[in-house]
Parts: structure tokens; C-alpha cells; sequence
């Protein structure tokens, strides 16, 4: 690799600053990658062309080495080899294969330097027949949005990974955000006659603009007008499994929270319960005789809905 050869490989000048030359790495080695490429020779030489360039000018110390014209020509084609940049400045690399519109994405993530290691690191530095050891390969990490709904009932999904491998993924009732599923021998393909790793599937259980959850419980705000508070009804309330009839007692304030049972998230044990908040809504248009009624009503009781409030002793001490 003479002279400016590196600097042409990944794109880049030799005026070019140590952010530019690794961003431009990353670009090409992801677009090269072999495990997002399979079966392409090209795309596996390109990758080593694009590794062997990385090494010689990826950090400070070996591209001072190389415009000094002091470099081993036998490091070029050894990918692998490229673990002189410090571990600390690996950097994410992700491949986004959801289609837009879709339900679900899923997403590639792992560390660039884990992913070229666990592909080419694993040849000997003195082997110049480039012979493998037997080892396993890398596990990689996808995730996955899941609708509120599939993980609190449980579901069950098809993914296609960037490798073209399609996995049936069922969702088990009750999931939450940050859980992996994993499966075996789905990861990065191992080293001689090694098995592959595993591929792990993080689950991200998207917000419910209804439903909040706490714990294996389910909370929901439901509104109701002035004469149910004060009279009572049975409402009509949504619960994750469709809709209920739900009494309300009479006399209930704003705030109050009524118990469904059996209606949260399900659990290996048990079920979690819904609690159903009140949220009492008061006409926009208060009519003579309504206003009437009230004045009068307000003459004849007693109660003060701030007596032992913290705040009416005010300041808040």
C-alpha cells in the first residue's frame, strides 16, 4: 500500500482529521460487511481492503508511522489486525432493516471492532496460510418496537434479520421494555468448526396513549360528567381485553380510583388488576337554573373540601 493508497481506500485526504478517517471507516465497513453482503467475494475483499487501510492510518500513533513512510506492507490484507485503535474509541455499529411503515424494526448493534474481530480476527498473525481456530461465533443484538397491546396479551411475529434469516418470534404475555429473547445459534457465523453465536432480540414495548403500567397493573383515566360523580351510573370502560360495564358509587370526587380485577398484565402466578381513575368533567356552558340549584345547594351545606389540607396552612409547612 504506497504512498496515498490507504487515504483513497476509505475516501478520505491526508489533511483529513482522525474523526473524518473513522467515520468514513465505519461508513464503508458497514455498507461492506460481510454478514450484510452474504455470499458476495466482492464485498469480503472490499471489507479486508477497508480494515488493512483502517489500521495503517485509524489512529494518531500508526498514521504518524505511515506518512513517514515507516509501515509493514504485510499488514495490509490482514484484517483483524485493526485492534491498534483503542478499545475506547469503538464506536456503534447499526444497520437499520425496517421498511417504513412497518409494525415492528429491527436493528443490528454491537461494536464495530467486535464485528470485524469476530469475522477475520481470528486467523493467526503468524499463519500466513490464514488457518482458523475453532471458535465460537459472536452473539448479536437486534431490537424490536412491540405494541402495548402484543405485550401485555403476548403475540407472535415473523422478523426477516439484515443476514436474510427469518425468525419466528413469539412474545410472551406480560414482556416489557429492556427484556431479550434470545436464539440459538442465530448470531455470527463461528471460526472452523465452531458453532455460531446467538442472536438476542430487545424488546421495546412502545407507550400506550390509553393504558399506563405499573408493575403487573393497569391504570386508565376515565372521564365522567358532574351528575355520574354525583349520582353515580354504570360507564362503558376500555380494558386491555375490550370493553367492560363499570360502576361507579355515588358521590365520587375527581382523582377517586375504582379496581377492575383480573384486568392488568398476566404473570407466570397471576394476573395484575386495572385501576380506572376518575376524571370528573363539568359543563362548558352553565345554564340559569343549574347555577340557581348550585347557589342554593351551597347555603344549606357545610363542608369545606379543604379542611386538613396541607396547603391551607400555608407556605406549605
Amino acid at each position: 500500500m504506497k504512498n496515498q493508497r490507504p487515504y483513497e481506500i476509505l475516501g478520505v485526504t491526508s489533511s483529513s482529521s482522525q474523526d473524518e478517517i473513522k467515520n468514513a471507516y465505519r461508513n464503508l465497513a458497514k455498507k461492506h460487511h460481510p454478514d450484510l453482503n452474504p455470499g458476495s467475494k466482492d464485498a469480503e475483499k472490499k471489507f479486508k481492503e477497508i480494515a488493512g487501510a483502517y489500521e495503517l492510518i485509524g489512529s494518531v500513533e500508526t498514521r504518524s508511522r505511515f506518512d513517514r513512510g515507516e509501515y509493514d506492507e504485510e499488514v495490509q490484507g490482514r484484517p483483524g489486525n485493526h485492534g491498534t485503535q483503542a478499545k475506547s474509541e469503538r464506536g456503534p455499529f447499526y444497520h437499520q432493516t425496517q421498511q417504513q411503515g412497518g409494525r415492528y424494526s429491527y436493528s443490528f448493534g454491537g461494536m464495530d471492532d467486535d464485528i470485524l474481530q469476530s469475522l477475520f480476527g481470528r486467523r493467526g498473525r503468524g499463519d500466513p496460510s490464514g488457518s482458523s481456530e475453532d471458535l465460537r461465533g459472536q452473539d448479536v443484538l437486534y431490537q424490536m418496537d412491540v405494541d402495548f397491546q402484543d405485550a401485555v396479551l403476548g403475540s407472535e411475529k415473523e422478523i426477516t434479520l439484515p443476514t436474510g434469516k427469518r425468525l419466528r418470534v413469539k412474545i410472551p404475555a406480560g414482556i416489557d421494555t429492556g427484556s431479550k429473547l434470545r436464539f440459538a445459534g442465530h448470531g455470527a457465523p463461528g471460526a472452523g468448526k465452531a458453532s455460531s453465536g446467538d442472536a438476542f432480540v430487545e424488546v421495546h414495548v412502545k407507550p400506550s396513549p390509553l393504558f399506563k403500567r405499573m408493575g403487573n397493573d393497569l391504570e386508565v383515566e376515565l372521564p365522567i360528567s358532574l351528575n355520574e360523580a354525583i349520582l353515580g351510573g354504570e360507564v362503558k370502560t376500555p380494558t386491555i381485553d375490550g370493553s367492560v360495564i363499570l360502576k361507579i358509587p355515588p358521590g365520587v370526587s375527581a382523582g377517586m380510583r375504582l379496581r377492575v380485577t383480573g384486568k392488568g398484565i398476566s404473570s407466570p402466578n397471576q394476573r395484575g388488576d386495572q385501576y380506572v381513575v376518575l376524571k370528573v368533567i363539568l359543563p362548558t356552558e352553565v345554564d340559569a337554573d343549574f347555577k340557581k340549584a348550585i347557589e342554593s345547594w351551597s347555603k344549606r351545606q357545610s363542608m369545606d373540601p379543604r379542611e386538613g389540607w396541607v396547603g391551607s396552612r400555608g407556605g406549605g409547612k
